[in-house]
């Protein structure tokens, strides 16, 4: 299209290989036209089929975008395998330990020579990685030396600040990793985060980042909400989230409250529980353990569409944050499609989470702490539900904020700020 700028944009997620990196990619992709800006992705060869959820994503993708043909990503090849391949596991298992930062580092080499031809052909006026995997941060710095090509790097996770990836060799590989980081990041033009407290921490590390970086949500797209003809079914509660009691990552303290509800005169009715994720029993096992027979419907993994039309028809959605990992610079993915479709939030998280912040500006949502009685909690959260209505606090600023679009317009003034400077 005459008249854009171009970016080339380099990610190991993109479909038909789908994950919270892929949403964003295409996002972000979808809107930069509208700001004056063609794409040219680089991304991974897959022999992956589409399925219906990443045929609905690439619909969204403007003609304008360019995407050149790459190689294959061992790692993702080896990865695809590991259920069926006891070879392929423990041959991506040793990749991963093996080369810091991640076993994608084979497919960030192999892209360096292929890329030139590309620049010649597309000329771009900005490169931008997206990570993880942070090996992508060799292929920025490496156009950026030899190209002189302004470069962006987005952190969607923390890389040495993470406290949940474990190695092998983990002294190594943080040893290697924290100078990896330094390296790329003295070396880039601009870093973008997903969270305030991400920003902080990183400048607390990074004093020389303090002008350089940028905060940048993940978010919802209204254009893939329909609010209309949803009816809410009452007194139900959905759970979308991750089960780890390993890890104390599961909703069983919430679950625990409400069998205290179902249980006494309080009840108006039967509690409905939904739960969309594993197709096995964790989920009824874990309600099991309250001691109470619930009303419970497991819906397994839902594509974007059908999990929205479940949300949109549930009156409460429950979200936890795991207890024994660090949680001060994690919002989980899924927050954002809550506020987008006005959802009642019921959280459990530390108080050091950040998502306790959200949630009270947000305005419609309630946040549980593991650090409170059980007492407390309950008077909290029967407060909560005695609401029938959405609180009357609700920030429609908060939740504009979120809007893919907005955070797409907040992307290309990073961009343009960058090579205008």
């Amino acid at each position: 299209m005459p008249g854009l700028k171009k970016v080339l944009w380099v990610t190991s997620y993109f479909p038909p290989r789908i994950n919270v990196a892929t949403n964003r990619n295409v996002k972000f992709i979808k809107y930069l036209p509208q700001f004056g800006w063609e794409v040219v992705v680089i991304s991974p060869r897959e022999i992956l089929g589409h399925s219906s959820t990443s045929q609905g994503l690439m619909k969204q993708i403007n003609d304008s975008t360019k995407q050149p043909s790459m190689p294959m990503d061992p790692f993702h090849f080896l990865y695809d395998r590991a259920g069926i391949s006891r070879t392929a596991r423990y041959t991506g298992y040793l990749l991963n330990n093996a080369f810091p930062p991640d076993g994608h580092f084979l497919w960030s080499l192999w892209v360096l020579f292929h890329l030139s031809k590309e620049i010649k052909k597309y000329k771009p006026d900005m490169i931008y990685t997206t990570c993880s995997p942070f090996s992508l941060n060799l292929v920025g710095a490496w156009i950026k030396y030899k190209y002189d090509i302004p470069w962006v790097t987005d952190f969607r996770d923390l890389w040495t600040l993470n406290p949940t990836p474990k190695r092998i060799l983990n002294s190594y590989h943080r040893f290697v990793s924290n100078r990896l980081e330094k390296s790329y990041l003295r070396y880039c033009d601009a870093l973008l985060v997903t969270t305030v407290n991400t920003r902080s921490r990183i400048k607390e590390k990074y004093p020389f980042l303090i002008n350089k970086t940028w905060n940048i949500p993940n978010g919802f797209d209204p254009e893939d909400i329909h609010i209309k003809g949803h009816d809410k079914i009452q007194n139900s509660f959905f759970y979308g989230g991750l089960i780890d009691p390993k890890r104390n990552y599961t909703p069983l303290p919430i679950l625990r409250l409400l069998a205290r509800f179902q249980d006494s005169e309080l009840a108006r009715m039967p509690v409905k529980l939904h739960y969309a994720g594993n197709e096995g029993n964790e989920f009824k096992d874990l309600c099991h353990q309250t001691g109470t027979e619930f009303n419970i419907k497991t819906h397994g993994y839902l594509d974007h569409k059908s999990f929205y039309d479940l949300i949109m028809s549930m009156e409460n959605i429950i979200m936890c944050m795991p207890q024994d990992v660090d949680t001060r610079s994690w919002i989980p993915a899924r927050f954002y499609d809550y506020i987008g479709t006005k959802s009642r939030i019921i959280c459990l998280a530390p108080r050091v989470s950040e998502i306790a912040l959200y949630i009270k500006e947000y305005g419609n949502g309630i946040t549980l702490y593991y650090e409170e009685s059980e007492e407390i909690s309950k008077q909290k959260l029967q407060r909560f539900l005695s609401m029938n209505k959405p609180n009357n606090t609700m920030s429609n600023q908060f939740i504009e904020r979120f809007s893919r679009k907005n955070l797409t317009r907040q992307l290309s003034n990073v961009f343009q700020y960058i090579i205008s400077d």
